[in-house]
């Protein structure tokens, strides 16, 4: 009943166009601007930060506990905004909404979690 109205609640907020997993993480777009001073990090650094924001995600319930420690299935890059930013695709093959078995993060080149959906865009 739980993963019901989870999946039910996840998919009435992205057809909001509401990103409950990037809403709670306590970051706001206007927090994720690039500074000449920063230090871009190479795509491995990329992908721990990846790694980590989805373990957070399970940790604090966000998403079910059958992600966790899910590996990354493919690496994109792509801009947006001019800006450069890696999207990492994790597979949950465990999932039961398949519209909800790909989920996509997105890490700026400075480091930073700019965004999280199941749809990529």
């Amino acid at each position: 009943m739980r993963k019901t109205i989870t999946s039910v609640a996840m998919a009435t907020f992205l057809a909001l166009g509401i990103n409950p997993l990037y809403a709670g993480s306590g970051h706001s777009h206007g927090e994720h601007g690039h500074s000449h001073g920063q230090s871009k990090v190479k795509e491995a650094q990329a992908r721990q930060i990846a790694m980590k924001q989805l373990n957070s995600y399970v940790a604090h319930g966000k998403l079910d506990k059958n992600w966790k420690n899910i590996p990354v299935k493919n690496v994109e890059q792509k801009k947006f905004h001019g800006m450069p930013e890696w999207i990492f695709i994790f597979n949950n093959p465990n999932e039961v909404n398949a519209e909800q078995k790909n989920l996509y993060i997105f890490v700026n080149q400075y480091g930073e979690m700019t965004g999280a959906n199941f749809t990529g865009k």
